[in-house]
């Protein structure tokens, strides 16, 4: 929240505000169930391992590649669930 705030300040814009709720209510979601927490919490470690270790090789690249889709498949699962 404190970001979206600052955020709104830097841009003179409500917008952060505006979008600060729903992916609060995403990341909710997210904790709240085991299933995609485990996935989620997965993929960043994935992507944290990369960070610290810079690997170059196609094996790093592509489990780069799965973390970020995973994330994105958790995150549009979590939203599918908040539209109903």
């Amino acid at each position: 929240m404190d970001e979206a705030f600052s955020r709104a300040i830097d841009h003179k814009s409500l917008a952060p505000i505006q979008a600060w709720p729903p992916v609060r209510a995403q990341n909710i979601e997210i904790a709240g169930r085991v299933d995609l927490r485990t996935r989620y919490q997965h993929a960043q470690d994935v992507l944290t391992s990369y960070d610290k270790h810079g690997h170059d090789d196609e094996d790093a690249v592509n489990a780069v590649n799965k973390a970020l889709a995973e994330i994105s498949a958790v995150l549009d699962e979590a939203q599918q669930v908040m539209r109903g």
